[in-house]
């Protein structure tokens, strides 16, 4: 395939080595594709077909993929709807489908007289599908990072981004500190924008809001000033692409918070900011193992001319998607887009958000009450990040007198109290993250009291 328009982007100097290369040849897939449209006789498929009361005791005259009887035990889809292979990008209802819902999500729709579409309708592309968000993640960062090459994360995150990025791809991570004075450190942000400007022709950041372990999320004017230095930053003259870990998007509890993902602000941005979305089923429809996750791709209406450049464009992006998954997991789980289809086809997307938010609203108690009982804790070795949402929060220890991995063996050993201690005091950090989205809140008091004696032992 040859990539005339994505060449010409911003988008394609911020890829990797592999990024540039990467393509979906005209393989397996592409010709069973054409065989499915214009053969009579197939012989493309390497899945096992055949007449269903050849191989099932009372089965159908339908050809169908040949399959295990007990399989039709364990749920009410169609034996289509689970063994075949499913698309390199997923399938084709469902990323349309999710297209759809990050629409619905963004309450945003600005059009003027010549577009009747919106403009986040038309430059985004439709949503490719991976194997969870993690998966994503990975693909996403291999995109863009050759070995030794940096991305900015804030020097609190998520402690997979790690294993991904340094351990997996072999490029590094430049951190920085993500509050200062209890507010997002754009500061700091600008200096490591700065720094690695010296030395790549590139910024790549990576931000998860509700970010895990904090759970902190921007407030309108943080956010703003985040938007605002990545502007100035456009006066370096390199592509800046943000990688938008939106695992936790829904759960938002902070009434000063923005409230909703901040790929939408990016995404209205004229500026070659470019935002890529990473979300999936897993906290989004509390499908924790059905590892569905989703890559979207904004763009901008400069870099193309017309509407046939714009399909081009997107298509170029989605075969380079595709040869990264055909390369490396080959497609996703087929039964779980499958229910996920059946969610949305059964359900309104304002039934399936009022359903969700029982659990939200489950969770913004307990998210309240925790808080509300750490804040009746007075000792000056402790303090708490400010924390508006997500799953998770994290407790500040003074590393001059607790260490976070022997206060957090302490608190389990002798109060039978679980939590994860994250210790880089290279980087500043020396506490232990809560998971309340797991305690049930009538112990959270306790929970909360046996952390308070365990700090008394220190």
């Amino acid at each position: 395939m040859q990539f005339k328009i994505i060449q010409k982007t911003p988008l394609y100097k911020a890829f990797s080595e592999l990024g540039k290369r990467i393509f979906l040849p005209d393989g397996i897939f592409y010709w069973s594709g054409r065989a499915k449209k214009e053969a009579e006789l197939i012989g493309t498929i390497g899945s096992a077909f055949g007449y269903e009361k050849d191989f099932i005791d009372g089965g159908s005259s339908e050809w169908v993929p040949c399959y295990l009887k007990d399989i039709k035990r364990y749920t009410n889809l169609s034996i289509k709807e689970i063994v075949p292979y499913a698309s390199i990008a997923g399938l084709p209802e469902i990323r349309e489908t999710w297209k759809q819902w990050i629409i619905k999500k963004s309450e945003y729709n600005e059009r003027t007289e010549s577009e009747k579409l919106s403009r986040l309708e038309r430059f985004m592309t439709t949503p490719s599908i991976t194997a969870g968000v993690t998966n994503g993640i990975f693909l996403c960062c291999s995109l863009f990072l050759n070995p030794g090459e940096y991305i900015i994360c804030p020097n609190k995150r998520w402690g997979n981004y790690d294993n991904i990025i340094v351990k997996n791809i072999g490029a590094k991570i430049k951190s920085f500190e993500f509050f200062k004075d209890g507010k997002f450190n754009n500061e700091s942000l600008k200096d490591a924008i700065d720094e690695v400007s010296n030395v790549q022709d590139k910024i790549i950041i990576l931000l998860n809001l509700p970010n895990n372990p904090t759970g902190y999320i921007p407030t309108i004017t943080e956010a703003n000033e985040f938007i605002n230095l990545l502007r100035e930053s456009q006066t370096l003259e390199k592509p800046i692409v943000v990688l938008v870990d939106d695992a936790y998007e829904p759960y938002i509890f902070g009434d000063d918070v923005i409230d909703k993902s901040i790929f939408y602000n990016l995404h209205q941005l004229d500026e070659n900011i470019i935002p890529i979305k990473l979300d999936g089923i897993t906290k989004e429809l509390l499908l924790y193992g059905g590892r569905i996750g989703f890559v979207t791709i904004g763009l901008k209406p400069s870099w193309v001319s017309n509407d046939e450049e714009l399909e081009m464009l997107k298509n170029e992006i989605i075969n380079k998607l595709e040869g990264i998954n055909r390369s490396s997991i080959s497609n996703c789980n087929h039964f779980y887009q499958a229910i996920t289809q059946k969610i949305f086809e059964e359900n309104s997307m304002d039934e399936i958000l009022e359903t969700r938010n029982k659990v939200k609203t489950l969770l913004k108690k307990r998210y309240e009450r925790i808080n509300a009982e750490l804040a009746k804790i007075n000792n000056p070795n402790i303090s708490v990040d400010p924390n508006s949402g997500g799953f998770f929060l994290f407790v500040n220890l003074n590393p001059q007198k607790i260490k976070a991995s022997e206060f957090a063996d302490h608190l389990l050993k002798r109060y039978k109290v679980g939590v994860i201690p994250i210790e880089k005091l290279n980087d500043n950090i020396n506490g232990i993250r809560i998971a309340y989205c797991s305690i049930d809140i009538e112990k959270i008091p306790e929970f909360i009291k046996r952390i308070q004696l365990a700090l008394q032992d220190f």
